[in-house]
């Protein structure tokens, strides 16, 4: 049975405004002028979900349909909650000095979505067009055997007669729900195995939500000085407008990579 209340990422007391709200939030994320663009998997996948929005906004805004709702769920047992409520992220605080290697802030984002299907539906739609455009600007690049990434692959540019060649890459690119300081430590180790002498490593951590830019630049440089290397070039990325991080040696060709992801959200 499936749980509206997770669905719309409110508790079981939200009152009707409460839910009202949260339906129109979630619903606009699926609606078919945000997804046109995608192929015919995800848009159905959004038809999918929009429906099943839908349906928990008609159950729980009827009271006597949501009574009866509430004890299906929890098997005759009334007023005793199916599950607790999703977690939140928690406010940051921020250190009073900025730190490198991030030169710009971003604000704290909304809370990340909270159904599975909806967070499913973004990772899936943002790693197809992220594929897309790393093939397209890293034309002939080639796949990489690295666990725990989404993508991996390295660049394989071809020198021309009269300029000279673009900058060997290894790209490795992370869906995670939050991207954070925990987000940062889960990937940093696991990316040293594709490390190579002749090439640039540079990671993209990709999601929906984004911590404030002097975490990350701490979490950064607290790995680094852990291993006591520099490691890779960490490019934080928030997938709802493929705003980026960049530190000031990431790769030209990684910073046209998401450039073009922008300039296909316009």
């Amino acid at each position: 049975m499936k749980n509206f209340y997770d669905l719309l990422s409110v508790p079981r007391d939200a009152p009707a405004e409460d839910i009202k709200k949260a339906f129109r939030r979630e619903i606009a994320r699926y609606h078919p002028d945000k997804v046109q663009h995608l192929g015919q998997e995800f848009q159905d996948m959004a038809a999918g979900i929009a429906a099943d929005l839908t349906e928990a906004y008609r159950i729980l805004m009827d009271p006597a349909l949501r009574v009866k709702y509430d004890e299906d769920l929890t098997g005759g047992a009334p007023g005793v909650p199916a599950s607790a409520p999703p977690p939140r992220p928690d406010a940051r605080t921020e250190p009073s000095a900025p730190q490198a290697p991030f030169a710009a802030t971003v604000a704290p984002p909304p809370p990340r979505p909270a159904s599975t299907a909806g967070l499913d539906f973004v990772r899936k739609a943002s790693l197809s067009r992220l594929r897309e455009a790393i093939g397209v600007v890293l034309e002939g690049s080639e796949p990489l055997a690295v666990p725990g990434f989404d993508i991996a692959v390295a660049s394989n540019p071809r020198r021309g007669l009269f300029k000279k060649s673009d900058e060997k890459v290894r790209v490795l690119a992370k869906f995670v729900p939050q991207v954070d300081a925990d987000a940062v430590a889960a990937v940093w180790m696991p990316a040293a195995k594709a490390q190579a002498a002749d090439a640039t490593l540079c990671v993209l951590l990709v999601g929906p939500g984004m911590a404030p830019a002097r975490d990350l630049a701490g979490a950064v440089s607290e790995q680094r000085r852990k291993g006591r290397t520099a490691g890779p070039v960490l490019v934080p990325v928030d997938v709802r407008d493929w705003e980026a991080l960049f530190p000031p040696d990431t790769p030209a060709p990684v910073r046209s990579v998401i450039q073009r992801l922008k300039e296909e959200k316009r």
